[in-house]
């Protein structure tokens, strides 16, 4: 009987030592586990950013067209108002 308790008692330890160790594993793996789940919202921060700013440059690019053409429209719009003043308005001025 003596020996069959020693024996339980080694696997008793052993198996105390496993679970300190595989406990101690968790913890290191949780750890990680937050860091990384940090640098997903970080991440998906920076790509909502993104968005947002993939949106406003189209945006910005829509305006700037729009106001080239505006430019190209005021442009026409003195040449054809040049040339149809008379030539005496210029000496007027």
């Amino acid at each position: 009987m003596s020996g069959k308790l020693k024996t339980l008692e080694l696997s008793s330890t052993s198996k105390d030592q496993e679970i300190t160790s595989l406990t101690h594993r968790n913890e290191l793996l949780e750890k990680k586990l937050e860091e990384y789940e940090e640098k997903f919202e970080k991440f998906k921060g920076l790509e909502n950013d993104e968005s947002g700013a993939r949106g406003e440059r189209e945006s910005l690019l829509r305006k700037i067209a729009l106001l080239e053409e505006e430019s190209e429209q005021n442009d026409k719009n003195l040449k054809e108002t040049t040339e149809k003043c008379p030539p005496f308005f210029y000496l007027i001025y």
